[in-house]
């Protein structure tokens, strides 16, 4: 099985993950939101650190380019079908990439992602939302340490500062949340 390879963690980059219901988490928020609202989702990444130092919450994900993100839905595909069909919401372009890995069953990952890379920008143009990595929009968060209570916590605080959680537990590159904001 193809392991996908982590993006290198950057400060400035490009970023909407296209998700199935399947993956949201359920949210019950603990209130009303205390203080400002974070500026945008590095802010509201930095103060959960802040609120849960015992949690280990690390950026383990940051914006990508078209070509970072293409290569990391490629790998996903070509490595679990399944998977990649249960992560991305049913779109033109999800269909579209699926249909062409299919298709393509000696492709290098090379040929893959350049593929992929055409389908996003197509897919972009026409106003579609492939990833919020792209708008720099998301965070690929570690999952809090502390067991079901402690995440339970931190789920319901980033729901209550206007965050969207999705836990990619079974992510072929590893367990993590994906943070929308």
């Amino acid at each position: 099985m193809t392991r996908i390879q982590p993006e290198p963690i950057v400060s400035s980059s490009t970023g909407a993950h296209g998700h199935s219901v399947a993956h949201h988490e359920t949210h019950h928020a603990h209130g009303p939101s205390v203080g400002p609202r974070p500026v945008n989702v590095e802010a509201l990444i930095l103060q959960i650190q802040r609120e849960f130092p015992h949690a280990g919450v690390r950026i383990t994900g940051r914006g990508r380019t078209v070509q970072r993100q293409a290569e990391l839905m490629a790998q996903r595909r070509r490595a679990n079908r399944h998977q990649f069909l249960g992560v991305y919401r049913p779109a033109p372009h999800i269909t579209e990439m699926d249909h062409w890995v299919t298709g393509h069953p000696n492709a290098s990952t090379a040929e893959a992602t350049a593929a992929f890379v055409e389908i996003i920008e197509r897919a972009r143009a026409r106003g579609a939302m492939v990833s919020n990595h792209l708008s720099d929009r998301a965070r690929d968060v570690s999952i809090p340490l502390g067991g079901h209570i402690v995440q339970n916590h931190v789920r319901q605080r980033l729901r209550g500062l206007g965050a969207h959680v999705i836990d990619e537990h079974d992510a072929v590159g590893g367990p993590h949340w994906h943070v929308d904001y």
